[in-house]
């Protein structure tokens, strides 16, 4: 079982989505981070990448290798039967987490953040067009030229049959 917690929108920020919109208030600040946030979930499901920084906690059982579904930037934790591995018995090569020595145990979890470190622009101006269209039509679904204009921004991105999708 895998966990996520968004722990930061740096890319496109909040400033940004307020500035596409021309909103120069920040009353709508709440409203506009939900629909920010809602439209940087609909891109990663477009794209089957994760893009907000975000903090994953796998447990699973036991095993010497395993792959984590997501670009990492940084393993947290791992720990077997609740017992913290060190970092010298385990590497991360690209998506791989390999445990070494002589760690053995039945279940274990980790932990580790993922999310692009540069969100490129053509997929910030995707999100920004999603997050409007979420605030101007808050009671039916974001207008389909923005839709589709997203779609053709992010097309380049997508990734076909990896990470399990």
């Amino acid at each position: 079982m895998e966990t996520r917690d968004i722990l930061e929108i740096t890319s496109p920020s909040l400033a940004d989505f307020r500035r596409h919109l021309r909103i120069t208030s920040h009353d709508l600040d709440a409203e506009l981070h939900a629909k920010l946030r809602a439209a940087i979930l609909l891109a990663e499901h477009e794209i089957s990448t994760v893009i907000a920084l975000s903090v994953y906690v796998l447990s699973t059982k036991f095993v010497n290798h395993i792959g984590l579904r997501w670009p990492v930037r940084s393993v947290t934790s791992v720990k077997v039967d609740g017992e913290l591995v060190r970092e010298e018995d385990y590497t991360v090569t690209e998506n791989a987490l390999c445990i070494t020595g002589d760690v053995s145990g039945s279940r274990m979890e980790v932990t580790y953040e993922a999310g692009l470190e540069q969100v490129p622009e053509d997929v910030q101006a995707a999100i920004l067009l999603l997050a409007g269209s979420l605030f101007n039509n808050p009671t039916d679904r974001p207008e389909e030229r923005d839709r589709t204009t997203a779609r053709n921004l992010l097309r380049p991105y997508r990734t076909w049959g990896e990470h399990g999708e």
